[in-house]
């Protein structure tokens, strides 16, 4: 990455830039402002996060803001409500009261005399998820957004669901969040009332976990937090990684759906801003941006209105191991999404494991998957946040002796893929709750399986996610399974495998029992949604990356994330832990120092779906002077054969002294799940 030091503009730095809300709450920002705006007003770019704007992700957010700054744009970063040094308390899923601050954020920002009235929004994940439903909501001053690995729907797109699925990535996100609530705003900004502050943020806080599992299906409670694409009315440039699978799809969606000037970017990284990629290669994402925006906010004629609909990294024979820092492959375009040059192909799980264009003869394959089917699934949504880790999904050779699976015959030509790949399958069960898992892999001449994407469905939603029906044990079914969306290359001798399962742990939540899964090879089938090369791809390409210094950060211990798997063969237990770690940092400029770390504990023992138990644990410390702040939080999930076990705990800490201690403990009955 280079570093760019000399820019068209000078800025200001202010760290307590305060904006009142109609309820006399106060929202923290920290506003870069260009030497231009002394003269005549200019175009703001605002991102709008609840985590903090003065510690952890202040290296990062200095990066993009002093770029775009130094590019004659005024910027904020908006602490939320109850979050950094913001007055109030945040919510559950409050995406309401986040949409109506943030409109109230826009107005004040028009009424500066530094500001020409136009706003632009940017960010990823939740500056993402503010991003599109602040468009939603469609103010006068909003011009254009660049929404980052974001959910237009925290049901379908989320760290909660997947299929109707519980994922156990909830557990630790709801415990994170809990965690990240925790915090006290910073003294040297709030002054004396930092303790209020913090004891009613402490007084509100509570495990995210129990509203989503209060809410398995489909309900007016996430149908009320979706947002309608049509509704929108300003250009939007949606991006986000394939490896990002839980909110890859709203890019295609966001495409489709759209009636507004609209791109879309995907790349082969994880959770992370483009010109921060990993896997790489990241790109000069922040040129991009401020092509974006100067098109739409200063009439410039960029360019990037002539680029493809859709730009795409296609992946190229990507390794079966769990990191690697860069992915093969190259860029590809499509002038329009959906692609009228991408057309399916109809493949059959047919009988013997062959996977093949015509059906065989109609055959019964019965099996029942291991409960620890799964354990080279990899992390949800990798970000790398630490450096190098095991986060993707590592060979895949494990898992697929576990699963039903076919094979095509090696490959006579390259093979292209690029979209939503789906596998109809004819199936029954002999329980009347089950799931079912679908991999798409890439299998080498040397036997290695890289997993290319993949599908969970729950069966009790075969008639949609707002009434789960059990099933009736014995009665066969055809249910769609919808893949991750996904672009990949499959190389000149290489196999296609479909693998099938009804477990895929600990990234899913098992069913209360063990499922035996009767599949019907002949009548199931999976269709990949076949891209042909174009001439045109060899024309797609990005700036190098580049950014403006971060916020100062000396690192006074190392951080890192890892991850193990621990088999006892005597009691069949599995234990997989991860843990993580920021390591200890001070911020130089504000004099701070701060670290969190969390660990992730899943056990289960084979045969026993109600084994499954999920413990998480979240600490954060802070320190200055003589100031200093611990927050603790745990979460642990059991289950029944009909009920969730929630049981939760927060402590906080000044010195050594617990100045605050609240329990938590909830039984939630199974709905599907």
């Amino acid at each position: 990455m280079k570093t760019i030091t000399r820019f068209p503009h000078h800025w200001t730095e202010t760290e307590d830039c305060w904006i009142p809300m109609p309820d006399g709450v106060r929202l923290a920002a920290k506003l870069w402002l260009p030497d231009i705006a002394a003269t005549r007003p200019v175009p703001a770019i605002i991102e709008v996060l609840p985590y903090r704007k003065r510690d952890i992700y202040a290296p990062r957010d200095a990066m993009h803001h002093r770029y775009f700054a130094g590019h004659g744009y005024a910027c904020l970063r908006v602490d939320i409500r109850g979050s950094g040094d913001s007055d109030g308390f945040q919510g559950v899923f409050a995406m309401k009261q986040e949409q109506e601050d943030t409109l109230q954020v826009l107005q004040w920002i028009a009424a500066q005399p530094w500001s020409d009235g136009q706003v632009g929004m940017f960010g990823i994940s939740w500056g993402g998820f503010q991003a599109i439903q602040t468009a939603y909501r469609v103010p006068k001053a909003l011009k254009a957004i660049v929404a980052c690995s974001f959910a237009p729907d925290r049901y379908t797109y989320s760290q909660v669901f997947r299929g109707g699925s519980v994922l156990l990535r909830s557990i630790r996100w709801s415990t994170q969040m809990f965690g990240y609530k925790s915090r006290p705003p910073d003294p040297q900004l709030v002054g004396d009332k930092w303790r209020e502050l913090w004891m009613e943020r402490l007084q509100h806080n509570a495990p995210q976990i129990v509203s989503a599992l209060q809410h398995q299906n489909y309900s007016d409670y996430w149908r009320s937090r979706a947002i309608d694409f049509a509704r929108i009315r300003c250009p939007v440039f949606a991006v986000s990684g394939w490896a990002d699978s839980s909110y890859v799809g709203a890019v295609s969606e966001a495409l489709s759906k759209l009636t507004v000037p609209r791109k879309g970017l995907i790349g082969p990284w994880g959770h992370r801003f483009p010109y921060l990629g990993v896997p790489g290669p990241a790109i000069g994402f922040l040129q991009e941006t401020l092509r974006w925006f100067d098109q739409w906010m200063r009439n410039k004629e960029t360019g990037i209105l002539q680029t493809p609909m859709l730009r795409a990294w296609m992946p190229q024979a990507v390794p079966a191991k769990n990191y690697y820092a860069q992915s093969p492959g190259r860029w590809v375009g499509e002038p329009q999404w959906p692609s009228r040059r991408i057309k399916p192909k109809r493949l059959v799980l047919n009988a013997d494991g062959r996977l093949s264009e015509r059906a065989g003869k109609t055959v019964k394959i019965v099996a029942r998957s291991p409960q620890t089917l799964g354990l080279d699934c990899g992390e949800l949504m990798p970000w790398f946040q630490h450096g190098a880790s095991p986060e993707m999904p590592g060979d895949q050779r494990a898992d697929d002796g576990k699963s039903i699976c076919f094979d095509s015959a090696p490959l006579s030509r390259v093979l292209e893929m690029l979209g939503t790949a789906a596998a109809t399958l004819t199936v029954s069960v002999d329980r009347p709750v089950a799931f079912v898992c679908v991999r798409l892999c890439d299998v080498a001449p040397d036997g290695a399986s890289t997993r290319v994407s993949y599908g969970v469905f729950n069966l009790t939603h075969r008639q949609g996610a707002e009434k789960p029906l059990t099933l009736v044990p014995g009665r066969r079914y055809t249910v769609k399974v919808p893949l991750a969306d996904a672009a990949y290359s499959f190389a000149k001798g290489h196999r296609l495998r479909v693998a099938v399962s009804t477990t895929y742990w600990p990234l899913i939540w098992p069913s209360p029992e063990p499922v035996t899964l009767t599949l019907i090879a002949g009548k199931s089938v999976i269709e990949l949604p076949v891209r042909p090369p174009h001439k045109s791809d060899a024309t797609i390409a990005f700036e190098p990356v580049e950014a403006a210094a971060p916020f100062t950060r000396t690192a006074l211990s190392a951080g890192g994330r890892n991850r193990t798997v621990h088999t006892d063969m005597g009691s069949n237990e599995t234990i997989v832990e991860v843990t993580d770690g920021t390591g200890r940092g001070r911020y130089d400029d504000i004099g701070l120092m701060a670290e969190a770390r969390s660990s992730e504990r899943y056990r289960i023992v084979e045969d026993d779906p109600l084994s499954c138990e999920a413990q998480v644990t979240w600490t954060w410390l802070f320190e200055r002077d003589n100031w200093k702040i611990r927050t603790e939080t745990r979460t642990n999930v059991t289950c029944e054969k009909h009920h969730f076990v929630v049981s939760a705990t927060l402590e906080a800490y000044e010195g050594e002294r617990r100045v605050f201690e609240r329990k938590f403990s909830e039984r939630i009955r199974r709905n599907g799940n």
